[in-house]
């Protein structure tokens, strides 16, 4: 039965604005999608875009133009002078902070959006650096299952330490200390989801040293992933105090708007080709390029088929006597394998055929492996062309 899209109208209002420092709005068609095959065994991934940066278009940014006039910020106004720094050291630190929780694949991702840091002490001076994510991806791609959801939080970290700390630069000293843990592939997988959580909370954990005491806003909104649209699912608007007083709302300046989009889905990690019926076309794929995939630090799919599936009984058996139905039981496990790791049905058929024609096979194995009737990935890759 499908709801209402239209029951988060009401007359009904918040008695206060409690989140004064951030808005968050979802696409309630996003909320409540019905089930759709666009994005259901395909690959996609979370980008984060920032609406109008600057006030600024492509146009205004090569002719430096501004598209309407807007404050500037100015230096001089925030900084304290040499008796205040004398007296007493200061540290301001403003952060918003981007979250991701996805269930089935269960991933989490973390993204820093802006970050704003004014050190004054009676040693080193005075110092600002501030830093804005334009765009990113939030994760790599991950596949697509009937039950994917995605729980977004959203989280502004406000600081005002009278005591100097070392995180100046909040920004650029977590994202980079958290890219040198988070996965390289550009495929989210069993062996690679681990190491996404340790790099989220790496970042969390370091963003809470940082900050110390602090006043923390956070909005939490989950939805799912069944069907796709180009259009935004999640847009938050920040806004941040002035350094005078963190704590006053009212001379708050905004920072920006960011939208949160899924990338358009792919059915295949192996190649940037789509048939006209939405197939990949694997035209030009070699099983080299396959199996030397990365699907985890040091693991290529031919490592994690050969080594991990528990197939070398069933190998020597297949090499020995090309019996179709060892065939299908080698075919079968990789394929299972593959789907376990995350790869969409396509890919695993491509792994299936690139496994068959390995060095692992001889050429009566091979021959065997690769008929059609081995087993339903075989078939598939056949269909697809391969």
């Amino acid at each position: 039965m499908r709801r209402d899209i239209g029951r988060a109208s009401s007359a009904a209002q918040p008695a206060m604005d409690y989140l004064p420092f951030i808005d968050v709005a979802i696409d309630e068609s996003a909320v409540y999608s019905e089930y759709g095959e666009m994005l259901q065994d395909r690959y996609t991934r979370i980008q984060i875009v920032t609406l109008k940066p600057n006030a600024y278009d492509m146009d205004g940014v090569t002719s430096g133009t501004r598209q309407k006039n807007m404050d500037m910020r100015n230096y001089k106004d925030e900084s304290r002078g040499w008796f205040s720094r004398m007296m007493s050291s200061r540290n301001i630190t403003r952060t918003l902070i981007a979250e991701f929780d996805v269930a089935k694949p269960d991933i989490t991702a973390t993204q820093a959006l802006f970050s704003a840091s004014f050190s004054s002490n009676n040693r080193e001076g005075e110092s600002w650096t501030t830093n804005e994510n334009i765009s990113s991806y939030a994760t790599p791609y991950f596949k697509v299952g009937p039950n994917t959801t995605i729980e977004a939080r959203f989280r502004m970290q406000l600081s005002d330490e009278k005591e100097s700390s070392a995180g100046a630069n909040v920004m650029s000293a977590l994202t980079q200390a958290a890219n040198l843990i988070a996965p390289t592939s550009t495929l989210v997988t069993y062996f690679n989801a681990p190491l996404m959580l340790e790099a989220s909370n790496f970042l969390n954990t370091s963003s809470s040293t940082l900050f110390g005491q602090s006043i923390t806003e956070q909005s939490v909104s989950a939805f799912s992933v069944k069907s796709w649209t180009d259009k935004p699912i999640l847009v938050i608007s920040a806004e941040m105090p002035d350094t005078d007083d963190i704590k006053n709302t009212k001379d708050k300046g905004s920072i920006g708007m960011w939208a949160v989009y899924l990338d358009q889905p792919i059915p295949s990690i192996f190649t940037a080709g789509v048939s006209d019926a939405g197939y990949p076309d694997f035209t030009g794929v070699t099983s080299g390029d396959i199996l030397a995939f990365d699907v985890g630090e040091d693991l290529t799919v031919y490592d994690y088929i050969f080594s991990r599936l528990d197939l070398s009984d069933r190998i020597a058996t297949l090499n020995d006597t090309a019996d179709p139905d060892v065939a299908g039981l080698i075919c079968n496990r990789i394929e299972r394998g593959l789907s376990e790791i995350g790869f969409t049905s396509y890919d695993a058929a491509a792994g299936v055929w690139a496994a068959s024609a390995s060095d692992q096979f001889n050429s009566s194995a091979k021959t065997a492996f690769q008929s059609e009737t081995s087993c339903e990935a075989m078939k598939r890759w056949r269909m697809l062309g391969g």
